[in-house]
């Protein structure tokens, strides 16, 4: 029987993800396995670096959207990290590592995280911009990768918490055909952008949203009032690993 193309309907389906999160990280979880990264490209067998992995939610995440492709997830928090390894335990393609990607020139760096699991953890060197004083303490010594160390990939994640700008400029674009990035002020933003021009990138989407609303009941510096952080997905112009399919 023929069906014809008015018979024809869309479905996005949810597919059951069985994942281990604290309490406090959630709705960020869900909302990761929801679609937060969907930029609206198809592919197939992809090579695609998760930098800040947390409890593995985008790793989850993509090796369902995009099939057959690897995974290569970075978690420095060790007690995270052992999260991510249950939560990705059975899925080969995920590939994760005890370390923080950063353009440092020290083998380990000091790192803040309030507990495992922390969503909102970070390199000391760049999360005082975000925390105020007195919040980011104590802290431990984490692995460090330099960005330049991970070759090229043609999906690139970033969520650190800050430093995403120093990353994304140190590492190696020349295959890469898509970028989901977050950034946490306007300084990482313009950064970021003269990057992507630099390397011939369009936005896809670039957003963002004020700290102001969130400053009276958070423990963020009180000087980010006025400032932003958000999310910007740009992928490369005139690249064929990827099909766009408009929302």
């Amino acid at each position: 029987m023929s069906v014809s193309k008015t018979d024809m309907r869309s479905l996005v389906a949810s597919l059951p993800v069985s994942i281990e999160c604290p309490d406090a990280m959630l709705s960020a979880v869900r909302y990761v396995l929801e679609g937060e990264y969907e930029s609206h490209h198809d592919g197939t067998d992809l090579d695609i670096l998760d930098i800040g992995a947390n409890v593995g939610s985008f790793a989850l995440w993509a090796v369902r959207r995009w099939p057959g492709s690897r995974v290569r997830s970075f978690e420095p928090n060790p007690e995270t990290f052992a999260i991510l390894k249950r939560n990705i335990a059975g899925y080969g393609l995920i590939k994760p590592s005890n370390a923080a990607i950063y353009p440092s020139e020290n083998a380990r760096e000091a790192f803040f995280s309030r507990y495992a699991g922390d969503g909102e953890a970070g390199l000391m060197r760049y999360i005082g911009d975000t925390f105020r004083e007195g919040v980011i303490e104590p802290s431990f010594e984490v692995d460090i990768i330099r960005p330049e160390a991970l070759g090229s990939a043609d999906i690139v994640k970033i969520d650190i918490e800050g430093g995403e700008a120093e990353v994304l400029a140190a590492l190696d674009l020349s295959r890469t055909s898509l970028v989901l990035a977050e950034f946490q002020n306007r300084k990482a933003r313009l950064t970021m952008q003269a990057v992507f021009a630099d390397h011939d990138f369009e936005a896809v989407l670039d957003e963002e949203c004020p700290w102001d609303p969130i400053l009276d009941y958070m423990d963020y510096r009180r000087d980010l009032k006025g400032d932003i952080y958000g999310r910007m997905f740009y992928r490369r112009r005139g690249q064929k690993r990827l099909a766009y399919r408009s929302a």
